[in-house]
């Protein structure tokens, strides 16, 4: 009996754990295992164990550098079903899909998630467009329309950090920056093709009252379509985010 009184003891220790760790991810977007030692107060070798069980279970993931940890695709999956349902009582369901009435294309709102891009809500145009953003799915926040406008104003602390996990050379990370610069003064990031061949993309960012960063809506278009209404999606896309922004930008 008390050997079973001491598993069970362990057991209902190590899911303790477990949920610790997870809740720090709830909050945080990336974290070093010391870090999560040290906010837990859990010893390293044994986070070490509990995040090996974690990536493993995919509620965890591990960044390329190996020594940063985030929120997994289960994770992401529970984060974005929260979302969703938190979409339905909003005006960001409505105002995408009257954006991509006006544009006839499509119209994404993401968030970032880490060192990814996370698409909560996408409204289909008039025609089908195969691109790499539909609900639920994610993209790395390298390049593309909608990882600029979404750098461009995170913290400098988290920039920096997605371009750790992704070890961009400081020459690329310059460039990067000043694109950055470029997207807060003009409110709006354009690319082609930079994410799926022959697709053109306009996203601008959302705010929260605080100024803080909510997430971006985009539209994406058939680049052989676009070139006489680009200035006319553009306009359309930050127009959506300066009301969903509740016009702070």
């Amino acid at each position: 009996m008390a050997g079973r009184a001491g598993t069970s003891t362990n057991g209902g220790r190590t899911a303790d754990r477990l949920l610790q760790v997870l809740l720090l991810f709830a909050r945080e977007e990336s974290l070093t295992a010391a870090r999560i030692a040290e906010r837990t107060g859990i010893p390293v070798s044994t986070v070490y164990r509990l995040l090996a069980g974690l990536i493993e279970s995919d509620f965890v993931r591990r960044s390329p550098t190996g020594a940063v940890y985030a929120a997994g695709p289960v994770a992401v999956q529970f984060a974005e079903r929260y979302r969703t349902g938190a979409l339905q009582r909003t005006t960001i369901g409505p105002r995408l899909a009257r954006l991509s009435e006006e544009s006839g294309e499509l119209a994404a709102y993401l968030v970032p998630v880490g060192t990814e891009a996370l698409c909560v809500d996408a409204v289909e145009g008039l025609r089908l467009l195969r691109c790499c953003y539909s609900r639920g799915a994610t993209q790395p926040l390298l390049r593309g329309a909608t990882a600029q406008a979404i750098l461009a104003r995170l913290p400098e602390e988290r920039r920096r950090a997605v371009y750790a996990a992704y070890r961009l050379p400081a020459d690329h990370v310059s460039h990067l920056e000043a694109e950055h610069e470029q997207v807060r003064r003009q409110g709006v990031a354009v690319s082609e093709g930079a994410l799926d061949e022959g697709v053109w993309g306009a996203s601008s960012p959302v705010l929260g009252a605080d100024g803080a960063l909510g997430g971006a809506v985009t539209v994406m278009a058939p680049a052989t379509r676009t070139p006489h209404h680009r200035r006319y999606y553009v306009r359309l896309v930050k127009e959506a985010a300066r009301d969903l922004s509740g016009g702070t930008i």
